[in-house]
């Protein structure tokens, strides 16, 4: 009854998902929207993956297999649908029929257990007879007569209206009591089949192992029929107690090896062609291939790691952790090794020109970058000339007076934030094709930030946020910057509004006694290549714009 040491661990964590369930009911976990119930679901449904997964790396037998296997997902149903009863069900009709649904992993989950049992005793290259698969007929039509009780009754019959209709509040039908029969019948065969077999001579002295979750299962019913209340009956539930019992008690038949297990390896690696063996943890040989040669354990357990060589280099031992020990192999490297030498001859030219290649090849790539580099911040500086030039101006010969000497600065502020911000813009605009709305808002904040250091006073509003196209970005900004130079110095009030929706962008500008009035056809270029419109008006002293550039961008 000896496990692996993996498989102990994996069943130790089984066992603390189950008590960890049981701690979240105790404790009344709850987390947002997610109370202790969806906890217990979700800790037993790893437990049960986790189980699912080492029957199929530990069974041999394919049918055994895939039954225990549908076994533990018809477990992960059986817990999915009673926490959606308990947790997300809203409606009467829909707790019914989650009910009706508990029936399935009833009906078909004995049946699975019992096809599985009945392989034992049985050799690993020899199945049941299929007339055993007609009990799925049955358990069909069980399945279905509860699922449709609602047009004939005759598994449940309820007292009043079914829209008054309250969990236990029924009589049982004849279909009701076939059920309970089918789960009970069942239940008895799989006992009787797995206390009269056996695969193993030997192995019946340890049959009382799988009465454990039996004993389990059947003393936690007597105390929570009784009524009594103790930590276990208040942190575990009985269809929790029943998926652990049925999940343990097929673990324990697994474990006192009423299933087949491995065998017949050993004939295996005698009449083996390739020289090959199997070494435990211990050091020690279990199986080797007649064709294997000899190696010591240290051998063994390096070559996991790196190819050990032996017989003068000419054969290469190789090694892989396995389940209790070593799995190692031997390759014969004569002709690999006079391969190897005419190879490595060849290699060194091919080396050679790859290496004059790869060095062309990287010259090339540099100066491609560079190239592609040099034009994108000439680009840049010559989207920013004119203001490049204004700072060059105003820094060139500022004035000594100090007043006016600090308004020229302030000035030039202004038109440093521009120069700073479109050139973030243009390289946004180089990486990706579509900038954040957020982008446009930060640059406007700081020239509106920069207009108040002025003395003008200045404001910007915004609404929406989208991704759009870097074209209409840039517009937008090179619009409000022209209308700001045209203004200061004379405006004394600049009001700003960015509303960007699913159509486009829309920017208002209104400017109280600007200096000079923009014209209409100051972005006549953008505006045509973006479709774009523009309007302009102006009444007494103030001048009003507004700019909208549709979210399609240029023209294709």
């Amino acid at each position: 009854m000896q496990s692996s040491r993996e498989t102990r661990i994996l069943n130790g964590i089984c066992i603390l998902l189950v008590l960890a369930s049981g701690l979240a009911r105790l404790l009344g976990l709850h987390f947002q929207v997610f109370s202790h119930n969806s906890f217990i679901c979700l800790f037993y449904t790893a437990a049960t993956l986790i189980w699912a997964r080492q029957l199929q790396k530990r069974l041999l037998q394919e049918n055994v297999r895939k039954n225990l296997v549908a076994t533990a997902f018809l477990l992960i149903f059986w817990m999915a649908i009673r926490t959606l009863k308990y947790e997300y069900s809203v409606f009467i009709i829909m707790d019914r029929y989650i009910w009706y649904l508990y029936y399935i992993p009833l009906t078909f989950i004995p049946l699975l257990m019992f096809l599985s049992v009945l392989h034992i005793g049985k050799r690993q290259d020899r199945t049941i007879s299929r007339k055993w698969n007609l009990l799925y007929i049955p358990a069909t039509l069980l399945s279905l007569g509860i699922l449709t009780n609602d047009l004939h009754q005759l598994a449940f019959r309820f007292e009043g209206a079914f829209a008054e209709w309250v969990d236990h509040d029924f009589i049982r039908g004849p279909l009701g009591y076939a059920a309970m029969s089918w789960v009970v019948v069942l239940s008895l065969a799989i006992l009787g089949v797995v206390f009269t077999r056996c695969a193993v001579p030997g192995r019946r002295k340890k049959i009382w192992v799988p009465m454990i979750p039996i004993l389990i299962g059947a003393a936690y019913t007597l105390v929570d029929v009784s009524g009594q209340k103790n930590i276990v009956t208040i942190m575990l539930k009985m269809p929790e107690v029943g998926c652990f019992c049925l999940a343990a008690f097929m673990e324990c038949l697994i474990a006192v090896r009423l299933f087949p297990s491995n065998d017949g390896y050993s004939d295996f690696w005698n009449v083996s062609s390739i020289g090959a063996g199997i070494m435990d943890k211990d050091g020690i040989i279990r199986y080797r291939s007649e064709k294997s040669l000899f190696a010591d354990p240290e051998q063994i357990r390096e070559a996991e790691h790196h190819a050990v060589l032996l017989r003068n280099d000419t054969v290469a031992l190789r090694s892989h952790a396995i389940r209790g020990g070593y799995g190692y192999w031997t390759k014969d490297l004569a002709e690999i090794n006079r391969l190897n030498r005419h190879l490595a001859d060849l290699g060194d030219v091919i080396a050679e020109e790859n290496a004059m290649l790869d060095a062309e090849n990287k010259i090339k790539e540099n100066r491609t970058r560079i190239e592609q580099q040099s034009r994108l911040y000439d680009s840049i500086a010559e989207s920013v000339r004119p203001q490049l030039d204004k700072l060059n101006d105003l820094l060139t010969h500022p004035p000594e007076e100090e007043t006016a000497f600090e308004k020229t600065m302030q000035y030039a502020c202004i038109l440093n934030c521009y120069v700073k911000r479109r050139s973030n813009l243009l390289l946004l605009f180089h990486q990706t094709k579509q900038i954040p709305s957020g982008e446009l808002q930060l640059a406007i904040s700081e020239s509106t930030d920069y207009l108040r250091r002025y003395g003008v006073k200045a404001d910007a509003r915004f609404s929406g946020e989208a991704m759009l196209p870097g074209e209409t970005i840039l517009t937008a900004y090179e619009l409000l910057e022209t209308a700001i130079e045209a203004a200061v110095p004379g405006a004394d009030a600049i009001l700003i509004s960015v509303a960007v929706s699913p159509t486009g962008l829309t920017l208002s500008i209104e400017l109280n006694a600007p200096r000079e009035f923009l014209t209409q056809n100051c972005m006549d270029s953008q505006l045509t290549a973006q479709r774009g419109t523009l309007r302009m008006e102006t009444e007494q002293k103030t001048e009003y714009i507004s700019l909208f550039l549709p979210s399609g961008g240029a023209r294709p």
